[in-house]
């Protein structure tokens, strides 16, 4: 009995210090391989999380590092395993779910990135919600839907006013519907902020062009050219809009010192459109391209049918046939076609 109580005591003795230095040696590994992944050696980031995985196979922190670092290598079915077991391991790891879902928006698998995205913005304790916001965003941008682009964007910034990459990506989704205004703002409290760089600069000077304030964009360029910091490439998009702004200028004088010269009674005038210019026709198609609706009417003429002509409209090239002083024989012309198999229908032409 006694000889028992002896083995027993040496092996709880021998046992203790190992599970401590268990303890250790995983947070040491785990450390090492992300100082190596913040230094993009992401060989070395890898060898030192497997290390870590061998001592303590069963943290959830280690498998989220190990998912990063095979996503940078773009080994992204590694990557995957990686995420979704430290999520087995850990089902609240919303971190995981965050990145799982950005690494399913670099696979194109817009869907799963949606719903683990998603997931990560629910938790009210995750400090990270602006991140994910931000790539919810970008999800629904390559998806074509912008209004949910701009939405998720907004709620990126309202999360964290500091969030300079989507501050920026905002503005220019801002300028890309032509709301201007509300792309200056976010520009001009960049630079109120002390977060504007030359960048930023050259940015707010294209936004000032966009709306016609061009004396505050010439302002603006006109001192970036004298930063030093410029790369060859940002000076040249930097001459290209004064060159812009230039014209702009010019053309703005030219329009005033013309407007001056017109006499008093022309400005009186007003154009009245003739109720002979108006006429009624049947369209037939419309295209996005003029080459498009070329072909098309020139296969209509193949047939044997005249009279068609093509008119733009805010960039759609509409083909339509016949000029038809009232509906009625407009009606009649619309009828007669589809003998042919073409439908249309009638439109008021001006």
């Amino acid at each position: 009995m006694r000889k028992f109580l002896v083995l027993l005591l040496l092996l709880i003795i021998s046992c203790a210090p190992k599970e401590e230095k268990k303890g250790k040696d995983w947070t040491v590994y785990y450390d090492l391989g992300m100082s190596s992944y913040y230094a993009k050696n992401y060989s070395e980031a890898v060898a030192n999380f497997h290390r870590a995985l061998q001592v303590n196979p069963n943290e959830p922190k280690i498998w989220n590092a190990l998912g990063l670092t095979y996503t940078e290598v773009k080994e992204y079915d590694k990557a995957v395993k990686a995420f979704k077991k430290a999520l087995e391991l850990d089902p609240k790891y919303t971190e995981a779910k965050m990145n799982l879902g950005i690494l399913y928006m670099r696979m194109k698998k817009y869907r799963l990135a949606i719903k683990y995205l998603k997931e990560a913005v629910k938790d009210e304790f995750f400090d990270k919600k602006h991140i994910a916001f931000f790539y919810l965003a970008k999800v629904y941008n390559q998806l074509g839907d912008k209004a949910e682009y701009v939405r998720y964007l907004e709620k990126a910034v309202n999360y964290n006013p500091m969030y300079i990459e989507a501050q920026i990506e905002l503005a220019q989704a801002y300028e890309e519907l032509g709301e201007y205004k509300k792309a200056e703002d976010i520009y001009k409290n960049l630079i109120e902020n002390n977060l504007g760089n030359s960048f930023i600069l050259y940015k707010l000077a294209q936004v000032y062009y966009k709306q016609g304030k061009i004396n505050e964009a010439k302002k603006i360029v006109r001192k970036l050219l004298f930063e030093e910091k410029l790369t060859e490439d940002q000076r040249e998009m930097v001459k290209k809009l004064l060159s812009d702004i230039l014209i702009a200028e010019h053309v703005k004088l030219l329009e005033e010192e013309l407007e001056k010269e017109k006499p008093k009674k022309e400005e009186k005038k007003k154009e009245i459109v003739k109720e002979e210019e108006k006429f009624y026709a049947v369209q037939v198609a419309a295209f996005s391209s003029l080459e498009r609706a070329e072909n098309f009417v020139k296969k209509l003429n193949e047939l044997g049918l005249n009279y068609f002509r093509i008119q733009e409209v805010d960039g759609v090239f509409k083909v339509l046939y016949g000029k038809f002083k009232t509906k009625e024989e407009a009606y009649k012309a619309k009828e007669m076609l589809k003998n042919y198999n073409i439908y249309g229908f009638v439109v008021e032409v001006k």
